[in-house]
């Protein structure tokens, strides 16, 4: 389980990026390691997602 923060202490930038990593790297690897996704359909809707973002921002 997570470590629960002090509300009154700051987190910075990088280990809150490092910490997202960190999960999304371990959910991965268990979708994987479950067959429940590959990494390439992983990849590809990844693809699809960031294509479909850029486009409504334009």
């Amino acid at each position: 389980m997570a470590e629960k923060l002090n509300s009154k202490e700051i987190v910075d930038f990088k280990e809150l990026l490092m910490s997202e990593v960190i999960q999304s790297e371990a959910l991965i690897n268990l979708l994987d390691k479950k067959g429940i996704i590959s990494k390439q359909e992983l990849l590809d809707e990844m693809k699809r997602v960031r294509a479909k973002m850029i486009k409504v921002k334009t």
